[in-house]
């Protein structure tokens, strides 16, 4: 199709089309507090930018991830110190027992403390975050130990996997947590450990009912025992604690500076669009004055 407008006429329709191209594109800067709001912004960053956009999403849910373990972490170093001042008292009572200034009337008055210890550590085992037992493994919907029916023993409910494990912002796997077998139900070889928390206290019971001083030494040995089980596995979770603070510094320093490699690319310069809209705006009126003088036409005349 052959244009029906003069040389001059089209040199200027091309270059008000520009000046108007410059002004679109500043008026979106300023609205859109963006310079790449779309590929053709700038093609040749696009790559990059969508590479940081996922890199930040990725951040962005590591520290989701830390938000939801870390209180879990904290409550469970929390019990376990609970379970330690329990323990303090079971082994106040064996002390008590084991010593000839008590009789079978006194042992067997200690009774019911020590099955309230040993009810109360069973209930510590069963602690939960948002609903979730955070000794229950991978199976957090339920408990992993009850007493049993009479009240002097405990029963295991179930048998759960290891807890997961979360990634730190560098992909570095971070163990969170134990399971209630792990912490209150040592075992060896099948049985109950020495420092077996439950089997301790139990002893302890079984001891004091039958009147049995040899049996009751043993079991404040096998308290001290479990005591100092819980203390190692209380230092488990300080160590995991460290851990889950320094990932979460680490995720968000390197959230800091992606979101500003982010902002350096895409983020439009609010004062230099403003400038640009402005110096656009001007020459376009200098444009069409210019152009009116030198033709007294409007361009609809062009156009039309």
């Amino acid at each position: 199709m052959t244009s029906s407008l003069d040389p001059n006429s089209e040199i200027f329709l091309s270059n008000l089309q520009q000046i108007q191209t410059r002004i679109s594109a500043a008026e979106r800067q300023l609205s859109s507090g963006l310079r790449v709001s779309v590929a053709s912004d700038a093609p040749d960053q696009v790559s990059s930018i969508l590479q940081l956009r996922a890199q930040i999403a990725g951040i962005q849910q590591t520290q989701q991830n830390l938000s939801v373990v870390s209180p879990q972490v904290d409550s469970a170093e929390n019990t376990i110190q609970q379970a330690i001042q329990v323990l303090d008292t079971a082994t106040s009572l064996a002390t008590q027992a084991a010593s000839g200034n008590s009789n079978a009337s006194q042992r067997l008055d200690a009774v019911s403390q020590v099955q309230g210890i040993l009810a109360q550590l069973v209930s510590l085992s069963q602690t939960t975050v948002n609903g979730q037992y955070i000794f229950s493994g991978d199976q957090g919907g339920q408990p992993a130990y009850a007493m049993n029916a009479t009240g002097d023993g405990v029963q295991q409910l179930i048998q759960p996997g290891p807890p997961g494990q979360i990634m730190d912002p560098n992909g570095v796997p971070i163990s969170t947590g134990l399971t209630a077998q792990q912490i209150f139900d040592d075992q060896a070889g099948g049985n109950p450990a020495p420092d077996n928390v439950f089997g301790a206290v139990t002893g302890l019971l079984t001891a004091l009912e039958n009147n049995d001083v040899p049996g009751i030494q043993t079991a404040l040995a096998n308290i001290q025992a479990a005591s100092a089980h819980l203390n190692d596995e209380s230092s488990f979770y300080g160590a995991v604690q460290k851990n889950l603070t320094a990932a979460t510094n680490t995720a968000s320093t390197n959230l800091t500076q992606l979101q500003q490699q982010l902002s350096n690319l895409q983020d439009a310069d609010v004062v230099q669009a403003s400038l640009d809209l402005q110096s656009a705006l001007t020459n376009e009126q200098a444009a069409l004055s210019a152009q009116a003088q030198f033709k007294p036409q409007s361009l609809f005349n062009y156009l039309g």
